[in-house]
């Protein structure tokens, strides 16, 4: 995460494969750059605030050069091998200095005029972890320094730009050994300041390249150096979610190291200065992101004694796990602190969030994405397969065989269902609309029946061969309708316990199912899976009505449908794609994730639709179809 030179309260940062930026606390109206194909490892932002650079990781590991204005892609620069470890702009933007990763094991340095090599070499460190250029330019602009450091090793180089020169000269660090983490130059370019896993800053001589002194900074690693007031002091983040202070004129001892400016949840990974108007009264703002997928904004003004300074403001946070299911909760459910009454007359649009990690959120969508519910359920089998909203408690398929019931405002476990489906887990799960009883679906096939309030077995039905991937209860509560990977759609009669209807799609597994209960005289429903297509269906013929092919480039993961008749997609080929249910016709697509779209959702009016991903991110749309 960056902030814009030119507008402080403007923000960059890395969403898996793509840039976001847009202004701080504002919903909507944010912009990305997408021109990567894989996670992007590290970004930097030009000092005049004009250039962005970002670097990914995989077989593609470009350096792409970005108009930070227009948000157009430059240059390309495609010189490194399996990954890029970090970038850096020189003080005049006339540079851009990319390092390899470890299996790259290559340096080089770029013009960003004309997308040039100038120089390049070999890396030291072999294993660079940052980076960070000298303020002073000498010899006519063409002569820069600048500082890398890694594991073990620190190295001070020279770049000729008129010449096509490079060269580094390593730090002698004596009897020390410190895994570097993070570099900064003083604002004279006389010292090089280097944080380190061990939590204390080593500063570095640039003149001979020795060690002068270190001093303890903080208990986790000083991942993170921010400048304060010209460089008189820097803030440092630690790995232990603290803010400490480094004074290069007066270096902390160890017990100032335990007097923390502020402390966060999770290691601190970026720290940048916004909000110009505090600055010009002498108590600036920053904004902090951390390793817990949070994002603070706190004043930088160090803690006095004796004087409160306002607590930090959680702005925004996400999960740091690939994001396995979301579900909008029904319209007037109970969510939030104030309970359903407090939001009865509001716009009020509540979603619940699983992890992979076993991480369970829920948000609220109005004004702006808020969460309002946040719990973890730690178990051997930590992922949830399945989740069903309901309006005083969201239960939650697992792994393990369990269901298990969270109450929506606190996230408290209500109650577990143990082993209601020993054999590969939970997989699917309804309510019935009386909530007088709900279905869950199975790894090994079978679909069960249990009393809502006893939480007992009613029911079994065992035709199924492959896991249910989505149950559909329907309005009358005497029918449910269950799909498998077996490529079977089963209709069961909940009364006469069996079978009424069955379809079998030709090719591929089934994914997901949604029906069409607008009209209980003649169903429809939709089935998408490994085949690609979409297989539209009336729910009492053998045969589909329509097949839409090559719906996808890769298998389609999940489908929702609307309150308004669009139906929503989602593929391994990160794409989410709009339809209309009735004529199966394209509306929209977006390559929207990094990874595989796991799941997809609408909102009750149909015109706010959230996606998950395997790159670990929710993505919230707004949705305005002209047919």
């Amino acid at each position: 995460m960056a902030a814009d030179p030119n507008d402080p309260d403007r923000i960059f940062y890395v969403a898996g494969s793509t840039v976001v930026y847009g202004h701080l606390g504002k919903t909507g109206g944010q912009s990305f750059l997408r021109g990567h194909d894989d996670d992007v490892t590290c970004m930097a932002v030009s000092h005049s605030g004009k250039l962005i650079a970002t670097g990914q990781t995989g077989v593609n590991a470009d350096v792409v050069l970005w108009d930070a204005v227009n948000g157009k892609e430059l240059f390309r620069l495609s010189e490194h091998d399996e990954g890029v470890a970090c970038l850096a702009f020189s003080p005049d933007d006339r540079l851009l200095v990319s390092c390899g990763i470890h299996a790259d094991g290559k340096i080089f340095a770029w013009d960003t005029e004309t997308g040039c090599i100038v120089a390049n070499g070999a890396l030291s460190p072999r294993e660079t972890n940052a980076i960070a250029f000298a303020p002073k330019i000498q010899r006519n602009g063409t002569y820069y320094t600048f500082g890398t450091a890694g594991k073990e090793e620190v190295v001070i180089w020279g770049c000729d730009a008129g010449r096509g020169l490079i060269g580094g000269q390593k730090c002698g660090t004596g009897n020390t050994k410190r895994y570097f983490t993070s570099c900064i130059f003083s604002p004279d370019s006389t010292e090089l300041y280097v944080g380190s896993k061990s939590g204390d800053v080593s500063t570095f001589n640039v003149q001979g390249c020795v060690l002068r002194n270190w001093a303890p900074c903080c208990k986790g690693a000083a991942q993170v150096f921010m400048q304060v007031d010209g460089g008189r002091y820097y803030l440092v983040g630690g790995g232990d979610g603290s803010v400490g202070v480094f004074n290069p004129h007066k270096p902390p001892t160890v017990l100032d190291a335990l007097d923390y400016v502020w402390e966060f949840e999770g290691g601190v990974t970026s720290m940048s200065t916004v909000n110009d108007e505090g600055s010009r009264s002498g108590n600036p703002k920053m904004v902090v992101c951390t390793a817990a997928g949070r994002k603070y904004v706190a004043y930088v003004k160090r803690r006095k004694a004796g004087v409160a300074n306002p607590t930090p403001v959680l702005l925004e946070e996400s999960h740091v796990d690939a994001i396995s299911l979301v579900q909008f909760a029904p319209a007037g459910a109970d969510f939030g602190d104030q309970g359903p009454k407090a939001h009865a007359n509001s716009c009020m649009q509540a979603v619940v969030s699983c992890g992979s990690d076993g991480a369970l959120k829920a948000w609220n969508l109005n004004p702006r994405p808020v969460c309002t519910m946040r719990t973890k359920v730690k178990s051997t089998a930590m992922a949830p397969m399945c989740v069903c909203v309901c309006d005083q408690m969201f239960m939650t398929g697992w792994a393990d065989g369990h269901v298990r019931a969270h109450d929506n405002v606190t996230g408290e476990l209500l109650w577990t269902l143990p082993d209601a489906h020993a054999q590969g887990g939970v997989t699917s799960i309804a309510v019935a609309h009386g909530a007088h009883f709900f279905c869950t679906g199975g790894a090994e096939g079978m679909v069960r029946v249990w009393d809502m309030r006893k939480r007992q077995l009613v029911s079994t039905f065992k035709e199924h061969r492959n896991r249910v991937v989505g149950l559909t209860v329907l309005t009358d509560d005497l029918h449910v309708v269950s799909a498998s990977r077996d490529r079977s759609i089963i209709t069961w009669d909940l009364v006469r316990e069996c079978r009424v209807h069955q379809q079998t799609q030709h090719v591929g597994g089934i994914n997901a199912c949604v029906i069409n209960q607008a009209n209980p005289e003649a169903m429809q429903m939709v089935s998408v899976g490994q085949d690609r297509s979409l297989s539209f269906w009336d729910l009492m013929d053998r045969d589909p009505l329509q097949i839409v092919k090559g719906a996808h480039s890769q298998e389609c993961t999940c489908a929702a449908l609307s309150s308004q008749g669009v139906l929503a997609t989602g593929s391994k080929d990160q794409t989410v794609k709009l339809w209309d249910f009735d004529s199966g016709r394209l509306l929209a697509a977006q390559h929207a994730h990094c990874g595989s779209v796991s799941s997809v959702t609408f909102s009750a009016d149909g015109r706010t639709l959230v996606s998950g991903g395997e790159d670990g991110i929710v993505m919230v749309w707004d949705v305005a179809v002209d047919r």
